[in-house]
């Protein structure tokens, strides 16, 4: 069923910027200014994760990734050591304090879903979730 100006795409776009609008007034103080650090952040790895693997996860150019990855490591949230299984590549590293970020990262998305499930009833959105999910692995 499509609607005269709410087809899926616009229907997307709005909830996409209204979890933005919320997301970044829950997120203030913690340390994390765009949804991508904090989403580059919860893709690396306990071992550290490659800057490839970090720009294939978060849906951004290796250039980009780069860039992101020296804006986080100059804020002191990600380390960028040597890969010990090959001296041609580094791996990024959350730190201490990136660790934390995450943490709260994760935290307020839990309220948001909680937030939005209150809104909706629990059944329905966790049926809009299972959605969401199928559609995006088709």
């Amino acid at each position: 069923m499509i609607y005269q100006s709410s087809h899926l795409l616009a229907l997307l776009d709005r909830f996409q910027r209204r979890l933005g609008h919320e997301m970044e007034a829950r997120m203030r103080g913690t340390g994390v200014l765009r949804g991508s650090e904090g989403r580059i952040l919860g893709l690396i790895e306990r071992d550290g994760t490659r800057p490839t693997s970090l720009a294939e996860g978060s849906w951004i150019t290796k250039q980009a990734i780069g860039k992101r990855v020296r804006e986080l490591e100059a804020r002191g949230l990600v380390a960028v050591r040597p890969d010990p299984d090959d001296g041609r590549a580094v791996r990024v590293h959350r730190t201490i304090r990136g660790e934390r970020v995450k943490a709260a990262t994760e935290s307020r998305i839990a309220e948001l879903e909680a937030a939005l499930a209150a809104e909706v009833g629990p059944e329905r959105f966790r049926t809009f979730c299972e959605v969401l999910d199928e559609l995006g692995r088709s």
